[in-house]
């Protein structure tokens, strides 16, 4: 069976005997056109199934009211389904409220070889977008700050007119993490960093730092491992600090965390009795771990919704740029004072 064409502004004005643009005019509800035509026009259209096209009235308004929000690595074990994922949620949420679509899109270093970050914008008819998990050798980071097109990014402090960022003081985090386990009576504490080409692993480095030198504490480069985020980098890393003697381990993130304690008990290790566990991020997972996980919270609902808002901002051409949210330490089973 063949499908009816797509109805236009003119099948609807040919079926009611008016113009194109009265029409157009009682579609979008201009102050020029009599109410009695408006209804008529709204019946007519409502009739023939007419579905305007939001392309071709961005040629005319540069409105399409959608937004991309990318997510790198998307399918990686521990980024999208675990941190990601409240963030993209609440980010939805409020574009959502303000009448936005968000269109979802995954990338990876190498696809951003293959097509531009102008050339998806244009393509999927956005607005602006809002950008997760970028790596600070990627492609797409040197084309935003040269692109026209509105961008917030997560966790990367670049701002112009057009660029902006959410983030949580990843410094003052790791200084609790650290400082917490310091007044436990912890002084060989070893620290379970991201990879390198994230900006969060040099903030959470620096605080680790920081926490250590203004307790009078010598900072040993032999007790800092890079993972990279993930479970698996945490549960190899077990064994090595184990090696090292340390009595704690400030992990930068919750899964580096769990899986860092998951080998420690295949090692008879205690946890906390023997190592205390500190993790970064206060995923849900963090609360049903054995042992509960200690671990600093970023309030990542906010951080979605702040990067919704900070991107309309930029969009409207508002000075606002960036966001920076405090974090909190949260208490729970996998930390004890040193014995």
């Amino acid at each position: 069976m063949r499908k009816n064409k797509n109805v236009t502004i003119k099948d609807i004005a040919k079926a009611l005997g008016l113009s194109p643009s009265t029409v157009s005019r009682a579609l979008n509800n201009y102050s020029d056109i009599n109410p009695e035509t408006r209804d008529k026009v709204i019946e007519m259209a409502k009739k023939l199934n007419y579905t305007p096209n939001i392309f071709a009235k961005s040629l005319v308004t540069n409105k399409t009211k959608r937004v991309g929000l990318f997510i790198e690595d998307m399918e990686r074990e521990g980024i999208y389904g675990v941190f990601y994922y409240e963030i993209l949620i609440s980010f939805r949420k409020a574009a959502m409220d303000n009448g936005y679509e968000v269109v979802l899109l995954s990338t990876s270093s190498e696809e951003q070889k293959r097509i531009s970050f102008d050339a998806v914008m244009q393509e999927k008819g956005l607005e602006g977008a809002f950008i997760m998990g970028l790596k600070m050798d990627d492609e797409y980071l040197n084309e935003i700050q040269k692109s026209t097109y509105p961008v917030v990014l997560l966790d990367i402090p670049i701002k112009n007119s057009n660029v902006g960022y959410v983030t949580t003081n990843n410094l003052k985090g790791a200084q609790l993490a650290t400082e917490h386990l310091i007044n436990l009576g912890h002084k060989r504490i070893g620290f379970l960093n991201g990879h390198k080409k994230a900006y969060v692993s040099q903030e959470r480095l620096n605080g680790y730092i920081l926490a250590l030198s203004k307790n009078g504490l010598q900072v040993d480069s032999e007790l800092i491992y890079e993972g990279d985020f993930t479970e698996a980098s945490g549960f190899k890393a077990a064994d090595y600090f184990v090696q090292k003697g340390v009595t704690a381990v400030f992990a930068a993130s919750d899964m580096m965390a769990i899986g860092l304690i998951k080998r420690l008990k295949e090692l008879g290790v205690d946890v906390p009795k023997k190592v205390s566990v500190v993790g970064f991020d206060d995923i849900s997972l963090a609360r049903y771990i054995t042992p509960t996980l200690t671990t600093i919270r970023q309030n990542k609902s906010e951080m979605g919704k702040s990067a919704f808002y900070l991107l309309l901002n930029l969009i409207s051409k508002q000075p606002i740029n960036h966001i920076i949210l405090e974090p909190e330490l949260v208490k729970r089973e996998s930390t004890a004072r040193l014995r």
